[in-house]
Parts: C-alpha cells; structure tokens; sequence
C-alpha cells in the first residue's frame, strides 16, 4: 500500500477527505492541525494511488500552499486481502522520477558506460561468458531505453529528446572505447562469442522484445529490476562493443552484421517497452494531452515496427 500526505490550507480539508472516500482509500486521517494549514494522510491501495495523485493535483491547481507527499508502506494492520487490478502499481510521478535519474547524462552515467564496455570487452575477446555477464550486470543503457519509451507513451518530446541523446552518448562512448581496444589489443581473433553477435537473427529479435516487455513491467510494478537489467544489456551492450571491435580490426562485414542486430535491438526493446507500459495504463493527467500522447505513441510504434519489419525482410532477402 501507499501512504499519501496532502499539506494544504485547512479550507481544502472536506475536498481532501471527499478525494480519500471517492477512491475508495482504505483510511485517511487528519495527522495535524493549525490555523494555517492541516496534514492529511490517506492509506490506500497501490493500484488506486494515481487516481487519488492525480485528484490532489487538479485541487492544488494554482494554489501555492499545497504539498503532497507519497510513501510506500510495507505493513499495516490488520491486514484487508483485496484483488488488485490491472493497471501500474508504480505511479506516473514515481515513474518520472526514477527513470529521470536514470536517463540524466551525467558524469555517472559515462563511468557506468566506461567500466561495463571495458568489462565487456575483455569477456567477448577472451570468450569468457562469466566476464560477459559482469559487464550486463552493470547494465548502463538500460535507463536511457526506458525513459525514451515512458516519454514516447506520455508524449513528452523533450524527454524523448534527452532519452535519445543519453543513449546515443552512451553507444558513442561505447563504441569508442571498444574500437580503441580492437586497434590495440594484441592478438584479437573473433572468437565464438564475438561471431554470435554479428548476424540477426530472430533469437536475438525475441530476447529483445522479451527484454523490453519485462522491462517495463518491471518497473511499473515495482518489482527489482536487478535480472531485467541483465536482460537489456545482453541484447544492447555485447553488440555495441562487438561493433566497436570488428571496425578497429577493419572486418567491416562482420561489423555491419553487428550494428544491424544493434538497431534491432533497440527497436525491440522500445517497441515492447511501450506496449506494456500503455497496457499498464501509464498516460498523461491532463486530458487535453492524452490525445496528444496517444499520436506521439502511435507514431513511435510506427517507427520501430517499420525498422523490425525493414530488418527481418533484409534477414531473409
């Protein structure tokens, strides 16, 4: 459950309480109280936690003495079993935040990209699947991917911008780092590993898309992302730096065959990412910008399912 706190001046108290009962909030209680301001809590169920938001926010609309804090809960008692339904158990303000975080283009950002490619690289050179799957543990293109499709699926064009950019940065970074390390490594020789991530084929099309979709589900649930993180990165990192290698060794045919399962597997995680957030019921409040968000969502979808459609047809030209 959600613990919710709206702080506001105490002539909002009966709209805040009326909010708690239309939502069918577990219990909502009056925490404190003064003549210039009341403190409400409302316990409610995760599921139901962003209609109860998205009420508060058109009631402190224009109002500058208004705060609402949420909080998860682990246990209250006595425990009330109720069925949970369908849609995001994690907010769409809980969502921003965190993939915001994620997606920034920072100084952390490049040293995760940095150490993972490093990582990586060794493990593709050396054949060492164990090495491989510490580089996809620390998973850097994870977070840019998801806040692309959650920008997508809320329609929100600077976000797409940044997502966009944050990955690019993060691919570019890789692929130099891994191409300095093909002209320089001694004694590099394509190894099984290595060949593996030069050639799409439709495995790597559904680890892909199955990456995406739990992704994103993942998220929206609130369950630890920890094992859909090694998921991302086995469909996105091992092929950049594979890329990388085969352009510093000059085997360019080995290195379009990479670069082509990198773009399939960018447009398979966002193409699924998507779905499943706007399956979970992930939109923007406003409904003037639900529409707009709608032709946003399409149009992504659009975009990706052209690129897997372009791909598979080169696949099997």
């Amino acid at each position: 459950m959600i613990t919710i706190e709206a702080v506001a001046a105490p002539s909002n108290e009966d709209a805040i309480l009326r909010i708690a009962k239309q939502t069918d909030a577990v219990d909502c209680w009056i925490s404190s109280h003064s003549e210039k301001q009341i403190a409400i809590k409302i316990l409610v169920e995760k599921s139901k936690s962003q209609k109860v938001l998205d009420q508060l926010q058109e009631l402190m609309a224009g109002k500058s003495n208004f705060r609402v804090i949420a909080y998860p809960l682990e246990v209250a008692l006595p425990y009330d079993k109720q069925k949970e339904s369908n849609s995001a158990t994690v907010t769409r303000e809980a969502l921003l935040s965190q993939l915001k975080n994620q997606g920034k283009l920072d100084s952390h950002y490049m040293m995760l990209v940095f150490l993972s490619t490093i990582v990586a690289a060794i493990g593709l050179i050396e054949n060492n699947v164990a090495v491989i799957i510490g580089a996809m543990v620390i998973a850097p293109l994870l977070g840019p991917n998801l806040a692309l499709s959650l920008s997508t699926t809320l329609g929100q064009v600077n976000g797409i911008l940044g997502g966009l950019k944050t990955l690019a940065v993060g691919i570019a970074l890789a692929l130099g780092i891994s191409y300095l390390v093909g002209v320089f490594y001694p004694g590099i020789e394509l190894t099984p590993e290595l060949l593996t991530r030069t050639n799409v084929g439709l495995d790597g099309l559904a680890l892909a898309l199955a990456s995406g979709a739990a992704a994103a589900l993942s998220i929206t649930t609130g369950v630890s992302s920890v094992l859909v993180g090694v998921m991302v990165a086995v469909a996105l990192l091992p092929p950049t730096v594979t890329l990388g290698i085969c352009l510093g060794l000059e085997l360019y045919k080995e290195a379009l065959g990479a670069a082509l399962l990198l773009i399939a597997n960018i447009a398979s995680v966002n193409l699924t990412a998507q779905l499943t957030m706007r399956l979970k019921g992930i939109k923007p409040r406003e409904p003037e910008k639900q529409h707009t968000a709608l032709i946003v969502f399409v149009i992504g979808l659009l975009f990706w399912c052209a690129l897997i459609s372009y791909l598979i047809y080169q696949l099997y030209k």
